[in-house]
């Protein structure tokens, strides 16, 4: 996990960003917003992400939870094994 949240974004009714929270630069550009939400989906599973923050044209928003591939490695698993003196 990367610690940033993608979401996904309407520019209108028929053009829908993936993109992390924060972030200028969209990851993809999709017409319907179930196309965004497939491929946001595809982005999350491979990055080890677990949420997606969808916003909705009216300004509501929810969250889509997602189950990723793999554990996404932290800070212990990157420093190896602990050795006692």
């Amino acid at each position: 996990m990367t610690g940033h949240r993608l979401e996904i974004v309407p520019l209108s009714r028929h053009r829908w960003v993936v993109r992390y929270e924060t972030d200028v630069t969209p990851l993809s550009e999709h017409p319907t917003q179930a196309d965004a939400v497939a491929e946001a989906r595809n982005w999350a599973r491979q990055f080890g992400e677990l949420e997606i923050r969808v916003h909705e044209l009216d300004g509501g928003c929810h969250t889509v939870s997602v189950d990723p591939d793999y554990r996404a490695p932290t800070p212990a698993d990157v420093k190896g094994p602990v050795v006692e003196p």
